[in-house]
């Protein structure tokens, strides 16, 4: 029996400008049309089970994803318009506004008063296929979105059927889970604890043994229902605690470096993206008791201040004036001046994080004359000295050992706004995590017994303890290290990540990688301080080496063979770095190309690259090439690690 599978074809917007008359319409769910003559063995498939309004929508988040703008010119900006009018009616504006909002030459005022005329004047000559068209014309692969998108629940899987990960009957990692539309029950719908799969949502807390984590990675794993949720709150926690975390460092590259790093999380708006902000509670005992501490110290200096005044000009004279007390906080502005900015680094004796959910923020301080963080983002990140001064207002700051940790949250579309070049090297510094839309409804009036944000608060409370712990470890401080075992694992895959990465990416991803190690070496550091939580006393006090545990190190290398793929995916898309190929994938190789790899089975491993090569005469420099271009020039295949990779469905 054949057995047919109902799937999203989204090519056919593009392909079908109007339904003529006496065409067939398949209806919803593939159900027949009355006086149809169907064949019961075989399902018809229906491109219609989603609503138009979710098929725009998943075209426009891959748009903002690769930061194309399609509306720059005049009469681009009309087209779309009466296309979004056409096929939507009012339910485009949105879509319309965050497309519009990709040019530079966008106004949310005048962008309304074009979006009113276009749907008042919208005649039918314009369609909604207009708008598949501009965007497959801006490199958007209508197919791999279709993939995104789910076959009817009710309909039999292709047998021996093959999904992302290569097991048999196991749908791939693109599948939405989703309620079958036009059915009255829940049938399709995720039963509680189902992870939704989402495009471009490689995850690694579902490769980790969570078990064997920390008391504190464990309580902060446990606040997540999935595996995306889970890394999210995992990385966000790694990262803001990692620039409170006084006491311990550790020797890189024959240089003393500490815990600190950068990440930006991407995803379209309305993608859970807010929850990441819970992990800045993690501070807030730390942040309370120093603004105590600052309001006692204030009225201290008040009272002394009284006192100073009240005394006569001779005895004030040979006194010493009272000093007024810095505000500290171990979060950096950065929506002031880069001088404020440094200012509250330095009066935090060079300690702090950058918390900034609206990446916009940042964005517009690093393009303004008076804010210029990018020279300090970048020394922060190796502890360069800052030596900052303004003429004008005699302002000097000097930080002579910066310890900055940044977490940034944003929309595809704004990556290149922030990161508007490789070249100066900003970008290389920050790590990233991509996440998708996740369709499912969630239930809003759900309550629990705490908010998120009031049980990272409590984890906070008990990392209090241990950050002072760490504070009274000034001299000496506890030396972090990896074991020799630890040192050569980590050597032998680095090597070979950096090898492998510079055939498929080039030489403009190198910087990239190697910073990858010395933030994988920090997050490995962050992740055995935090056991030390658990022990009494927390740090052995006849001891000023602290090794790696096994588990946080293989949690840290994991952490990272699934972050160079996010890294590399921006890179690749989203960070401006020399020509595009928008060509066809096929289309565009060469003949030998095209041969060895449709010669490679769905799964391959480097060396069968090299052997398959070597059958059909290919050299192994140029093998190499071509593996490449497989994976970041037509992006027909996905690393998934180390010489290993699977081919996209096609």
């Amino acid at each position: 029996m054949e057995n047919y599978m109902t799937t999203f074809d989204p090519t056919q917007w593009v392909n079908i400008e109007t339904k003529q008359e006496g065409t067939h319409v398949p209806t919803a769910c593939g159900q027949p049309q009355a006086g149809q003559v169907t064949n019961p063995q075989k399902v018809s498939a229906d491109p219609l089970t989603l609503t138009e309004v979710e098929k725009a929508l998943a075209v426009c988040d891959e748009l903002l994803r690769m930061g194309a703008n399609i509306a720059e010119d005049y009469d681009d900006y009309l087209k779309l318009g009466f296309a979004l009018a056409d096929g939507l009616g009012s339910e485009g504006r949105d879509i319309y506004h965050r497309l519009c909002a990709q040019s530079t030459k966008y106004r949310e005022q005048d962008c309304e008063k074009k979006w009113m005329e276009c749907l008042s004047k919208k005649d039918g000559r314009t369609t909604i296929a207009t708008y598949y068209d501009m965007a497959k014309r801006a490199g958007v692969d209508l197919s791999a979105i279709g993939r995104q998108f789910p076959s009817l629940p009710s309909l039999p899987h292709d047998e021996g059927k093959t999904g992302n990960d290569g097991n048999k009957g196991i749908p791939n990692d693109s599948t939405i889970s989703r309620k079958r539309e036009g059915s009255g029950g829940s049938e399709g719908k995720p039963s509680d604890g189902e992870e939704a799969k989402v495009f471009f949502a490689e995850t690694f807390s579902d490769k980790i043994d969570i078990e064997a984590q920390s008391a504190m990675i464990r309580s902060v794993l446990s606040l997540a229902p999935d595996a995306t949720g889970r890394d999210k709150l995992m990385l966000g926690t790694i990262t803001t605690l990692s620039g409170a975390m006084p006491g311990v460092n550790g020797i890189y590259d024959d240089t003393r470096v500490y815990p600190p790093f950068y990440i930006i999380f991407h995803a379209p708006p309305a993608s859970d993206k807010g929850k990441i902000n819970a992990c800045r509670y993690l501070l807030s005992p730390l942040v309370e008791e120093m603004e105590k501490a600052y309001q006692q110290a204030t009225e201290e200096y008040e009272q002394e201040l009284a006192a100073y005044m009240a005394q006569d000009k001779k005895n004030r004279t040979q006194a010493t004036p009272p000093k007024e007390p810095v505000y500290r906080s171990p979060f950096i502005p950065a929506n002031s001046s880069a001088t404020a900015a440094y200012q509250a680094l330095g009066d935090n004796h060079g300690w702090g994080v950058i918390f900034e959910t609206e990446a916009d923020t940042l964005t517009t301080t690093l393009n303004s004359d008076y804010g210029d963080y990018s020279d300090g983002l970048r020394k922060a990140f190796q502890h360069e000295a800052i030596n900052y001064a303004r003429r004008k207002d005699r302002e000097h700051v000097f930080i002579p050992l910066p310890r900055l940790a940044a977490l940034l949250t944003c929309t595809p579309g704004q990556i290149p706004k922030l990161l508007p070049s490789e070249e100066n090297g900003l970008a290389s510094r920050f790590l990233f995590y991509g996440m998708a839309r996740d369709l499912r409804w969630r239930n809003p009036f759900q309550r629990k017994e705490k908010t998120l944000e009031e049980q990272m608060k409590e984890l906070g409370q008990r990392y209090l303890e241990l950050f002072h712990e760490l504070e009274r470890r000034q001299s000496p401080q506890v030396e972090f290290t990896f074991s020799e075992e630890q040192q050569q694992r980590f050597n032998a895959f680095f090597d070979e990540l950096q090898t492998e990465q510079f055939h498929i990416q080039g030489d403009g991803l190198i910087p990239f990688v190697r910073r990858l190690g010395l933030v994988c070496f920090r997050i490995a550091m962050v992740l055995t301080v935090l056991r030390c939580e658990e022990r009494q006393p927390m740090l052995n006090p006849l001891s000023q080496t602290l090794v790696c545990n096994d588990t946080d190190f293989q949690t840290a290398m994991t952490i990272a063979n699934c972050l160079i793929n996010h890294t590399a995916h921006v890179y690749a898309n989203l960070i401006p770095h020399g020509e595009k190929n928008d060509t066809p994938a096929m289309a565009a190789m060469q003949a030998n190309e095209r041969r060895l790899f449709e010669a490679l089975p769905q799964e391959f491993t480097t060396k069968e690259v090299m052997e398959k090569a070597q059958q059909t005469g290919i050299a192994q420099k140029t093998a190499e090439r071509y593996l490449g271009n497989f994976v970041s020039k037509y992006h027909l295949a996905d690393r998934v690690s180390n010489g290993h990779y699977r081919k996209k469905s096609t």
